[in-house]
This record gives C-alpha cells, structure tokens and sequence, in this order.
C-alpha cells in the first residue's frame, strides 16, 4: 500500500516551485465611499493576473479586509500590475442582489488595477457606491454560502 502512496505522491509533487509566479502575501482593505465596506455579507476580490490564475480573497462582513490566495490558503498574489473586481451579493428573497454597483463584478469596467512589487499588509481597494441599504431580516441565511453565485 505505501508503494502505491508514493507512486501517486511524486508526481504531484513534480513541479512544485518550479516556474510558477513569483508570490509575495497580500492582504488589505476593501473601502467603498472611504470607510471600511461592512455589507454585513462576506464579499470576495480577485486580483487577476494575465497567464496565471488569479488570487482570489474572502472579504470580511464587517471590516471590509480580505487576504489573498492563489495556489495555498494565504499564499499571496502574483507580483505585478494587475485587474481587480470586487463582489458583494446577497439572497433576498429567490434574488442575488448586487449590494455594490454591478461595474466592479467585471474586469472589463471594475477601474480597478493594483501593483503588487512586495509583501503587504496594507492593500487599499477604494470603490464608490452607494452600498445597497438592506435591512439584514430580508437578506436570507444562504448570503454566508460563497457557492450560491
């Protein structure tokens, strides 16, 4: 049994490290209007980067920060100038409401870009709303489940 362990071992291990993105750890802040974005629902942020996967970041409900993962949980972003989209959403009702303005969900108008050269801890994403205003007894349970949009 543990020859058949190794066998499937090593080849998943070959390549690892080797000629993948240079990865330095990003985490930071998510602001909409200048404060931090509490939309009371996690909302997730993609930093995407050209001919690699991107790092992708869970957005906390009430401070607005996130940390970024592209291969690892917490492994950090490609170095370089990258897109960025933001996205909020939640159920209410049977409807996936957008609590951000819908451009940042999209690559193509987001405006968002970062260059990411080192470590940091400090990341700011600004974004303008409003912040849809919807009272948390009508946004329904599921909205903490990252798999319903």
């Amino acid at each position: 049994a543990s020859l058949a362990v190794m066998v499937l071992i090593i080849p998943a291990l070959q390549g690892c490290g080797q000629g993948g993105p240079k990865l330095v750890k990003v985490s930071g802040q998510v602001l909409i209007d200048g404060k931090p974005l509490a939309a009371g629902v996690p909302g997730f942020i993609q930093v995407i980067p050209e001919g690699t996967r991107p790092a992708t970041g869970t957005i906390d409900p009430q401070t607005g920060k996130f940390t970024l993962t592209t291969f690892e949980k917490e492994d950090g972003c490609p170095v370089g100038t990258h897109k960025v989209v933001v996205t909020v959403r939640a159920m209410v009702g049977t409807e996936s409401v957008s609590l951000i303005p819908e451009k940042y969900s999209d690559p193509q108008t987001s405006g968002l870009t970062v260059t990411i050269d080192k470590p940091t801890d400090s990341l700011t994403i600004e974004l303008t709303g409003p912040l849809a205003n919807i009272p948390p007894g009508q946004i329904t349970p599921e909205s903490n489940d990252p798999n319903i949009f």
